[in-house]
């Protein structure tokens, strides 16, 4: 009998462990894992319709109109009832917010997000904090894979639609390109796509056909620094640049050509037509260490212009290209991105270097912090700093001016889609 009864308490032990495990395992199966994306039940996704056809297609079954192009999505189907489980289109706790049942989803697009494992994805759901948390929780968001991609839509590598581009900066950047039949459309500037706040005066508008362009500049003097001078000589503000500046005519021709094997080099020709019989000379300030006056470009006369560029996509981003060009005489190299994706956060950024020639050697570096609204206000304007620095009134390097730059993202043209 207690033979009986060892035996039947091993039986019971073997059963208990086996149950117990085995109900583990389902639990396991059934908890978000923080590195694997697949098994979040609360996340919200910085979306974007070029990402993938998901983001458009769930737009059609939630009957969104018009479409967005950038827009935050949340889902939440943790609660086991079917009636508590939605998906929001921008700001959950906004009482304005687009609110849908999880269910109003089909199963291939609920999979498709389900499994979407990208960058732009994060877990809401709640999580363990440690003390290094701070230091490595950024890092854990950042997907390797997605620094360097090629490009994403057709017109990046095209040189007849290359100028199109949706986003208006206020100082420099690449200029507002607005098609009216794709390869046929006009462009929009303030500044260069090289220069940064109160950098320069020049502004300037362009007619786009089969990848030549021609347009006219002219000038705003208040746009730039040392622009309306006082006297003779003047003082320079601390962090605020009366030199190293450019200066344009009054009106200017130009012209430029994008070479039809891709977009990767452009060619043209700028000529001085009115230099303005009332042009104020830019401020003279002098450097304390040399006895010289700081340098400025003022152009004048005619300029052959190049840009060299290898348009591609740098941690998702809408554009980006890095660059080696020449415009009035100055070399430049650099890269700029639009709405590049790191680590949760959403942003534009361009680091330019102005090598010495007619200017002294500078170097412009700027954040703009895009990821600040909802819905399609995610990416319909950025704002940040703008950097320059280079050399000083003492003969220094160091910075030169600190100011706001700012962009806004006119609209989109999804007839430019990718070739997904």
């Amino acid at each position: 009998m207690i033979r009986n009864l060892k035996f039947s308490s091993a039986i019971f032990f073997i059963f208990f462990t086996v149950l117990v495990l085995f109900l583990q395992n389902s639990l396991i199966a059934q908890t978000a894992l923080e590195d694997d994306p697949r098994t979040w039940k609360y996340f919200k996704i910085f979306a974007r319709a070029q990402d993938d056809s998901v983001f458009i297609k769930l737009q059609d079954e939630l009957n969104i109109e018009p479409k967005l192009e950038s827009y935050v999505f949340i889902a939440n189907f943790m609660d086991p009832s079917p009636i508590n489980q939605y998906v929001v289109i921008g700001d959950e706790t906004s009482p304005d917010a687009s609110r849908f049942l999880w269910s109003d989803l089909s199963a291939d697009v609920q999979k498709a997000l389900i499994n979407w494992v990208g960058s732009n994805k994060e877990n809401l759901n709640k999580k363990k904090l440690t003390f290094t948390s701070v230091f490595f929780d950024v890092f854990k968001k950042i997907k390797i894979k997605e620094a360097l991609a090629p490009p994403e839509r057709e017109r990046d590598i095209l040189s007849t639609t290359a100028y199109i581009s949706p986003y208006f900066q206020i100082f420099g950047g690449d200029p507002l390109g607005i098609p009216i039949k794709k390869s046929v459309g006009f462009d929009f500037q303030l500044g260069t796509p090289y220069s940064g706040p109160m950098e320069t005066d020049i502004i300037g508008t362009s007619f786009h056909i089969l990848g030549f362009k021609v347009g006219v500049t002219t000038r705003i003097k208040e746009l730039a620094f040392g622009s309306l001078p006082d006297n003779e000589y003047t003082r320079s503000p601390e962090n605020l640049a009366y030199y190293n500046n450019l200066f344009a005519p009054d009106l200017g021709l130009a012209f430029s050509y994008v070479l039809p094997f891709g977009n990767f080099f452009e060619m043209g020709f700028f000529t001085t037509i009115d230099t303005g019989k009332f042009y104020d000379r830019p401020v003279k300030v002098l450097n304390t260490s040399t006895g010289l006056d700081m340098p400025n470009n003022v152009i004048r006369g005619n300029y052959t212009n190049y840009e060299f560029r290898f348009p591609f996509r740098a941690f998702g981003a809408t554009r980006s290209k890095i660059y080696f060009a020449q415009l009035f005489g100055e070399k430049h190299i650099g890269f700029s991105g639009r709405e590049l994706r790191f680590a949760g956060s959403q942003f534009d950024f361009r680091i330019d270097a102005t090598l010495s020639g007619k200017r002294n050697f500078q170097i412009l570096v700027e954040p703009l912090i895009s990821s600040i609204g909802e819905g399609f206000a995610l990416s319909s304007f950025a704002i940040g700093p703008s950097f320059r620095f280079g050399r000083k009134p003492d003969n220094s390097f160091g910075l030169m001016t600190i100011l706001v730059n700012m962009r806004l993202k006119i609209g989109d043209f999804f007839e430019e889609r990718g070739d997904r």
